[in-house]
């Protein structure tokens, strides 16, 4: 996390170019509506979708509209990623809307949902019920 135009942002591998600027304006878009969404974006910009990918949705149609970055963006609006887990995995911490603070699990080689990070009882985990599980996880590994 670093200022970057004085706006607060997520730079992947000190790669300044292409920083993930926070944007607490909302809304997260739930996956199961993240298609119309998009859809409603295109057509807003007077465009009609055309193509759906499997695993991209409308990516194409957006970089066509509004070049390469808008997609990823508008995917992670009103979430903060967290946590880098390895091989395309990342956590996200979602800061507006009904869901504010709690915690999302990506694969972002692909289009999948925000899987929500739940605890043993099945309950979707806050950023302070998440953390102060694995603080406890990790004072059983050190006893």
């Amino acid at each position: 996390m670093r200022r970057i135009d004085g706006k607060w942002g997520w730079v992947w591998e000190n790669d300044e170019d292409h920083p993930w600027l926070l944007d607490p304006s909302g809304p997260f878009i739930e996956t199961e509506d993240w298609v119309d969404q998009q859809i409603a974006t295109l057509r807003a910009a007077g465009y009609e979708p055309t193509t759906r990918d499997e695993d991209d949705d409308y990516l194409d149609d957006y970089r066509k509209v509004f070049g390469d970055d808008v997609w990823f963006l508008e995917r992670g609006r009103g979430a903060i990623p967290i946590s880098d887990n390895g091989c395309g995995m990342t956590g996200w911490l979602i800061i507006v809307g009904p869901h504010r603070g709690e915690l999302r699990d990506r694969d972002c080689a692909v289009n999948p949902p925000f899987e929500p990070y739940v605890d043993a009882n099945g309950n979707h985990h806050t950023f302070r019920s998440w953390y102060l599980e694995w603080l406890e996880q990790r004072e059983r590994t050190a006893r």
